[in-house]
């Protein structure tokens, strides 16, 4: 980043108009689409879901090119039903014309009139038949802080979390942010990649990830070793 913008934002971070939060669990990532994730866990049998995708699915695709993992791709928006219809996207790649809320029903748009069908991620997953979710990526124009409070509250099991937070926005207030960072870290989430601007914010369950890390280093135990070590 130039050094202009850091200033920038430190600045804002001096007069609490910006984050301070840091990155707390350092692991193996990869980027995909703009967006950081951890690959340890990552395999053809996860689900990702991709909420708010507009007219942008390199993330998706990258996942499904990378780990031919089935992908869960939300956005209700009109134009971008439109735009989806019009692509070649691979057999792994599912989209789903509707909004993902913090209830079921409908929901306004935020800069539109209209209103468009929502549902809640634990409906979505008992209707998939899905037990858990690998990765979640959220770019939801500030619903994203009802939506992580109702995951919370639900105690729906993700891994890892990718959000892009809208403290920016001029209707949402930085407290906002912060609140959801605190309850995330209450529920076990450490962030582990910032990006530059402060926006995306990227969290992984740290008692799931090393969980996952031991299964890896399993995996490369010779069998007559690992039962040994039992």
């Amino acid at each position: 980043m130039q050094f202009y913008a850091k200033s920038k934002i430190l600045l804002r971070q001096i007069l609490g108009h910006e984050l301070k939060a840091g990155v707390e669990l350092y692991c193996k990532t990869f980027t995909a689409g703009g967006w950081v994730f951890s690959p340890i866990g990552i395999n053809s049998s996860s689900v990702i879901f991709s909420v708010g995708i507009a007219n942008d699915i390199r993330f998706d695709k990258s996942l499904i090119d990378s780990f031919a993992c089935n992908v869960h791709a939300f956005d209700p928006t009109p134009k971008w039903i439109d735009w989806i219809k019009a692509q070649r996207t691979p057999p792994e790649f599912h989209f789903h014309p509707f909004a993902i809320g913090n209830t079921d029903g409908t929901v306004r748009l935020r800069e539109d009139t209209i209103e468009v069908p929502a549902k809640r991620v634990q409906t979505v997953m008992s209707e998939l038949g899905v037990e858990a979710i690998d990765i979640l990526k959220m770019d939801i124009e500030s619903a994203e802080y009802e939506v992580i409070d109702d995951i919370l509250d639900s105690g729906v099991p993700i891994y890892q979390l990718l959000v892009e937070f809208h403290h920016h926005f001029k209707s949402v207030p930085i407290e906002k942010t912060k609140s959801v960072l605190e309850k995330l870290s209450a529920a076990g989430y450490r962030i582990f990649h910032i990006s530059e601007k402060y926006r995306e914010f990227s969290f992984i369950h740290e008692q799931s990830y090393y969980r996952h890390v031991d299964e890896s280093l399993n995996g490369l135990i010779p069998k007559s070793r690992a039962v040994r070590n039992a």
